[in-house]
């Protein structure tokens, strides 16, 4: 099956010049790709790298790695020469770096050396790490390290042999915690460039460690803010996303804009705002199970369509609040047709499109029912250059109940039918009862019972505020090239 990584405006580079580029490096993320799936996933994870490459469409190498429960300062050259360049300055030992973790363990030394060989691959290896302590409270100690020497976990095994294991990490003695504490704040070269990464909030504030579920949310938040540490803080993402193992729900945490809205929630507060995804502008309405109309993890794919829509014929079928529709407008669509059931959702498009500055009277808005619509569609031959369908699980018809599960194939089958030669078919759907092999499935039936001769079938790989360790996507997106 062919993932197809979809470009991401939101994705921020910590510093760039004619020679290399760092990331903010979040925590759970490998700098090469993971050959492994990630657990519970259908996805293979990239390595940052790959990440990068993919959304800067440029070829970038490797200068050194940070582990996989490493955050910090990460660089990446945009050239062999330039990768030489500055790897060169690591290997010669020219590079100053300086490094902050976390321990519960308390020693009586503020400030020392250890210059202990690190055994690694079969050979023992000469290795030298400065350490100086920051700050104490009652429970936890933050201390820098300054590692003379780049050897494979080195400060983590030289923190061990100083009695000050770090927190959350097993494999070095460390105290069982959520999640392993260590954080590389500068680095110096010797051509006078230094490079800063501001460390999580728990370093600064080592309370906040105290109670293990708060950490945890602001780890999680962390690392997406990370990830977007430069995009406006009017945006839109997801903040954190857990499962409850014992009551198998998630509970979310979305950055909407201004508001930060947690699901489930007890808040029953009604209100609206309006928010951003890039310069798209949404108005959004907080109810009592905080259902604002946007959905985070379909925002790669309306930027995809914002920039493929131009001049194009586009058709959204479940339109729910118009969002497809509206970054199709936006994108330069010569005509958009939205179909939705809801009438408060078709005045709520309406209204999406009116504070964006287009004129709703120039588009079409249907209430009606998507799938009956698709069928008429098919019966009058009606084609469209792309379509989009975000499918429901189900839905109330006039005279039966939609049921994704049995009314899949009919579905596929009469968008692919009303495509265009050359055509999109945007198709998603959050289905628990669906897997990614069985749509794919659908496709290939329809392919053959519709004698299409080639179908490019890509699989979306979800946006990194979702894709991440211990977190399953539950969107099933595909994108279609007839």
């Amino acid at each position: 099956m062919n993932f197809l990584r979809l470009h991401d405006p939101l994705l921020s580079i910590l510093f760039e010049d004619d020679d290399i580029i760092a990331i903010d490096k979040p925590y759970g993320f490998n700098a090469h790709t993971n050959d492994s799936k990630i657990e519970h996933s259908d996805f293979i994870q990239d390595g940052l790298i790959e990440i990068y490459e993919k959304n800067l469409e440029a070829k970038l190498h490797i200068i050194h790695r940070l582990d996989q429960t490493t955050t910090g300062v990460m660089i990446f050259g945009k050239s062999p020469v330039s990768a030489k360049k500055y790897a060169d300055f690591f290997f010669s030992r020219k590079v100053h770096k300086t490094y902050w973790f976390i321990t519960d363990q308390s020693i009586d030394k503020n400030e020392f050396t250890i210059s202990d060989s690190i055994f690694h691959k079969g050979q023992n290896f000469d290795a030298l790490t400065e350490f100086k302590s920051i700050r104490k409270d009652s429970n936890f100690q933050l201390w820098e390290a300054r590692p003379h020497t780049g050897r494979n976990h080195q400060i983590r095994i030289h923190a061990q042999k100083a009695n000050i294991p770090l927190l959350g990490d097993l494999k070095y003695g460390g105290s069982e915690y959520p999640f392993l504490c260590l954080h590389n704040c500068k680095i110096e070269f010797p051509n006078g460039l230094v490079i800063l990464s501001n460390p999580p909030k728990h370093f600064e504030n080592l309370s906040i460690l105290n109670n293990k579920s708060a950490a945890e949310i602001s780890f999680e938040a962390d690392r997406r803010e990370r990830l977007f540490s430069k995009a406006d803080r009017n945006q839109c993402y997801r903040l954190f996303h857990k499962k409850n193992k014992f009551k198998n729900k998630n509970f979310v945490i979305d950055q909407i804009g201004s508001e930060k809205l947690t699901q489930p929630s007890s808040d029953v507060e009604i209100k609206s705002w309006s928010a951003c995804e890039g310069k798209v502008i949404y108005e959004l309405r907080s109810d009592a199970k905080n259902n604002v109309g946007l959905f985070t993890h379909q925002r790669l794919q309306r930027h995809w369509v914002l920039t493929h829509s131009k001049n194009k014929n586009v058709l959204n079928l479940f339109s729910h609040t118009g969002s497809f529709a509206l970054s199709a407008a936006i994108g330069g669509a010569a005509h958009v047709t939205s179909v939705e059931l809801a009438k408060n959702n078709i005045n709520w498009s309406r209204k999406n499109f009116e504070i964006n500055g287009l004129d709703p009277q120039k588009y079409q808005f249907l209430m009606r029912d998507s799938l009956t619509y698709i069928e008429q569609c098919f019966s009058k031959k009606f084609t469209y250059d792309l379509i989009i369908c975000d499918a429901p699980s189900f839905f109330r018809r006039e005279k039966s109940i939609f049921k994704i599960e049995t009314e899949l194939q009919n579905l596929i089958e009469k968008c692919l039918s009303c495509l265009t030669t050359g055509g999109d078919f945007l198709f998603s759907t959050t289905a628990d009862g669906l897997f990614i092999d069985a749509i794919r499935e659908s496709f290939l039936v329809a392919k053959i019972n519709l004698k299409i001769e080639k179908m490019d079938i890509n699989c979306l790989l979800p946006s990194l505020d979702f894709e991440l360790p211990d977190e399953k996507a539950n969107l099933k997106s595909f994108l279609i090239h007839v």
